[in-house]
């Protein structure tokens, strides 16, 4: 079965990124790509289930299901569904304005192969976008922008280098973790304590939390501390900042100010003076 829409271009319009073509293609009978100069756009490709292979480098890699392919303009393109185990595959190509600096701020500067460590929001952007289409055509130029950067988002937020797909089960235990880190965050943070829990040395922990995340293990306890902090600041509107410096994991109010500071600009008292509800007499 085959979903493949091409679309007219709107440069005109200067749109940080859109589609000029989508696609769903499962079980096809036929699926054999060799472009050797590329296209003009970049290319991403989601494997959702079955199987393929992608030539790469001068290597040939197996694809199955959570594997994305990323291909950058103008660059070779070299890949094949299963013939035992036919793929099931999205794909898109898009541009924009700026949006190479984009990618390459966020280390995507080559065209690779890259693991995705939750497949089903970047599913659920791909066949949002496609419905789009299908109900709509290219009728609204600026929704089908907003749902390419959400499969863009998806994207870049959860790829992890492919190499890294053999420790999957690693990778599984950093996100088994997260929601747990979150409720505890308000206690003191002890790395040799996680890593523990998720059966990793310190040093990979920490590394491996980083390449799943984006973001150290104390960078994410910090987030959810003051995730926190500012849920007790504006539903205790008469809670003192020290109580609420401790209740969120911090041994002072100083302390806690200068990291929220640090976070979002404002103290934490301007914070809640800025979004609290005041009732206005009539």
């Amino acid at each position: 079965m085959k979903r493949e829409y091409f679309l007219p271009q709107f440069d005109e319009l200067n749109f940080f990124c859109f589609p000029h073509s989508v696609g769903r293609y499962t079980c096809p009978d036929h699926h054999n790509v060799c472009r050797e100069a590329g296209v003009r756009d970049i290319s991403l490709h989601l494997i959702v289930g079955g199987k393929g292979y992608i030539e790469l480098n001068d290597t040939v890699y197996t694809l199955k299901h959570g594997d994305a392919f990323l291909h950058v303009p103008f660059q070779r393109m070299r890949y094949y569904t299963s013939e035992d185990d036919r793929w099931d595959i999205y794909w898109m190509q898009f541009n924009g304005s700026k949006l190479t600096d984009f990618l390459l701020e966020r280390g995507f500067h080559d065209s690779a192969i890259w693991f995705i460590k939750d497949i089903e929001p970047l599913e659920q952007s791909f066949l949002e976008l496609l419905e789009e289409i299908e109900r709509n055509n290219f009728s609204r130029p600026t929704k089908l922008s907003s749902l390419t950067y959400s499969v863009l988002a998806e994207f870049t937020s959860n790829a992890i280098p492919f190499s890294n797909r053999r420790g999957k089960e690693k990778i599984d235990r950093i996100i088994g973790l997260l929601p747990i880190m979150q409720k505890n965050s308000h206690l003191p943070f002890v790395m040799e304590e996680w890593a523990e829990q998720a059966g990793l040395t310190p040093n990979y922990f920490c590394s491996l939390f980083k390449k799943v995340t984006k973001m150290t293990p104390l960078a994410y306890i910090t987030k959810c501390r003051i995730l926190n902090s500012k849920q007790m600041l504006l539903s205790s509107p008469n809670m003192p900042i020290n109580q609420i410096a401790m209740a969120s994991g911090y041994p002072s109010a100083s302390y806690f100010n200068k990291i929220f500071m640090m976070m979002e600009g404002i103290t934490p008292s301007e914070f809640r003076k800025n979004h609290s509800y005041h009732e206005v007499d009539s």
